[in-house]
């Protein structure tokens, strides 16, 4: 009994609904659609809270660039405003050093070596140089002269006449100005007192790039220093430097402003609602020594930074690595001790364009504590999302594959199904399954038929190919019988002797190719081969092509034996 004949049931017993009902194809759809509509919804739930978080992320993107654009703003205009101030000073300054020079009826050249007349001259211009500071938000004020008061001693070539009068704090009002470089008499009948660290001249070795500035400096000019560490001091300064001519454009010297890094730190400090604000002003002039390409680095001495005006902040450890560029101008960075995420862009300062650049970091670890509890909401509805997803798997691969599987089991044991429980591809499946049992059992059979005929047809060929051998076997015993041995002996050994042009036509010619096949695939000429011929014939022991080919069909026939 075959198996289609098996389940074969009566048509009025299995309705087309009954079997529409069964059929996979329907059951499959119905639960597919289910799990698609559940996963819809579940996805729509999950993207609604992560379009939330989103949102948040966004809204912190936007407050680093509203942060930014404030920090850039107050920079601009602290050091725009000390731009303008030190137009007038340098203007100031240089009219006073004319006048000086016009009432004592010298040249600039001639007050080198001359300790009353730098003194005077220093004299004359301190109460514009100590109004200029107290005016100002900067640190510092100066004036360096180029001369120096003894050209005579070592290293006068770097020493420096002039004054520098610093703030002792960034107070507001109230604070003491202190003179760093400059003769004190002067400064004491001012209120200036020396600076504990106080030296007479400057020492221009210790101005980063004074030389090179020096030598390209022009009139109303500004130019900044790099950001360095003031001898004698802990303080980092930048210098805003304006240079000095006279009219016949005789370079008197330069005067400027100082911003240190205290008063950085409390002037522009700022503002925010981000906590532990970061922000720094990096001199970016240079890079750092054995600095990576592709690769900024920030050398806390080549830098300045401030926080928030109601907090404290975490002001960069040694070198600050920016370890990667994102979109929208941030970054992150890190130092020995934190990592950093923030925003750059580069800030023009007095006409400055290329030469600072600004950061608004905040730690990344306030970061992730500000995401924590976003980022906790999407991975809960990730892990949501995935176990119901599993336990729909689950459900409806069981509710669509038992049936199936019941209906195997029924079949394997050959029990009779229900026809409420049958599934038509099931039934139409062994339908099929039974033909083509039987067609592989007829072709089954008729290979069997044509083996057989092989194996006879193989019995023939071996005994035809026996017979062949033999008949070869008594030819090629008769030919030997024909040669002279000792010739023949002479062709084998001369074989092992021919190079490899000569082997080459030698199996030419054994092929059946004549001389113009041989000379045209060989492309040779005619007496080229005839040259070949004769070595193959003298080396052979052989005096013609029909020698040659006697030898080799005898030597064929030994080798087939």
């Amino acid at each position: 009994m075959t198996f289609s004949s098996f389940f074969r049931h009566n048509p009025e017993e299995n309705s087309e609904l009954t079997r529409k009902r069964n059929s996979l194809r329907y059951k499959l759809f119905r639960y597919m659609f289910l799990l698609a509509v559940l996963l819809i919804a579940a996805f729509l739930i999950g993207l609604s809270v992560i379009s939330t978080a989103f949102r948040r992320q966004s809204s912190f993107r936007s407050a680093l660039q509203m942060q930014m654009a404030v920090f850039s703003d107050d920079l601009s205009s602290e050091f725009d405003t000390l731009h303008v101030w030190g137009l007038q000073m340098s203007q100031s300054v240089t009219e006073q050093i004319r006048k000086y020079l016009n009432a004592s009826h010298m040249s600039f050249s001639e007050i080198n070596d001359s300790e009353t007349s730098l003194a005077a001259l220093q004299e004359s211009v301190f109460a514009a140089l100590k109004e200029k500071l107290l005016q100002t938000d900067s640190s510092g004020v100066f004036l360096l002269l180029d001369a120096t008061v003894n050209t005579a001693l070592p290293g006068a070539d770097s020493s420096r006449s002039g004054l520098y009068i610093r703030k002792s704090s960034p107070a507001d009002s109230g604070t003491e100005l202190l003179l760093y470089h400059g003769v004190p008499e002067i400064g004491k009948k001012s209120g200036v007192m020396p600076h504990r660290k106080w030296k007479l001249e400057f020492q221009t070795q210790n101005l980063p790039g004074y030389t090179e500035w020096k030598k390209s400096a022009v009139p109303g000019s500004c130019s900044f220093s790099d950001i360095f560490v003031l001898p004698g001091t802990s303080d980092k300064v930048l210098l805003m430097l304006f240079p000095l001519f006279s009219a016949d454009g005789t370079f008197l010297g330069v005067c400027g402003f100082e911003m240190n890094d205290s008063f950085f730190r409390n002037k522009m400090a700022q503002p925010t609602t981000l906590s532990h604000l970061t922000c720094i002003l990096a001199d970016i002039h240079t890079a750092p020594e054995g600095q990576p390409s592709g690769i900024l680095q920030i050398e806390a001495g080549q830098s300045m930074s401030c926080g928030s005006t109601d907090g404290y902040y975490l002001a960069p450890a040694g070198t600050l690595t920016v370890t990667k560029s994102l979109s929208d101008r941030r970054v992150l960075c890190s130092d020995r001790i934190t990592s950093y995420l923030g925003i750059t862009e580069k800030v023009k300062l007095a006409g400055q364009n290329e030469r600072f650049r600004a950061y608004v970091l905040i730690p990344r670890r306030d970061y992730r504590q500000m995401f924590f509890q976003e980022g906790a909401e999407v991975v809960l509805i990730f892990i949501f999302l995935l176990c119901f997803a599993l336990f729909c798997c689950r459900y409806f691969s069981r509710r669509f594959l038992t049936p199936v599987l019941n209906s195997l089991e029924q079949l394997k044991n050959r029990q009779k199904t229900n026809p409420e429980e049958m599934i038509p591809e099931i039934e139409e499946l062994f339908t099929l399954l039974s033909e083509m049992e039987r067609d592989r059992e007829a072709e089954t059979s008729a290979l069997e038929n044509e083996i057989e005929d092989a194996r006879t047809e193989l019995s023939r060929i071996n005994k035809e190919y026996d017979d062949a051998r033999r008949e070869l076997s008594r030819l090629v015993y008769s030919r030997k019988k024909e040669v002279d041995p000792e010739n023949y002996q002479q062709f084998l050994s001369g074989l092992k002797t021919l190079t490899q042009t000569e082997k080459k036509i030698f199996l030419l010619y054994l092929s059946g190719k004549g001389t113009k096949e041989i000379m045209e695939e060989k492309n040779i000429k005619e007496s080229t081969l005839r040259y070949h011929n004769r070595n193959i014939y003298s080396k052979l022991g052989i005096n013609s092509l029909k020698q040659l080919l006697r030898y080799a069909a005898i030597m064929n026939g030994e080798g087939s034996d």
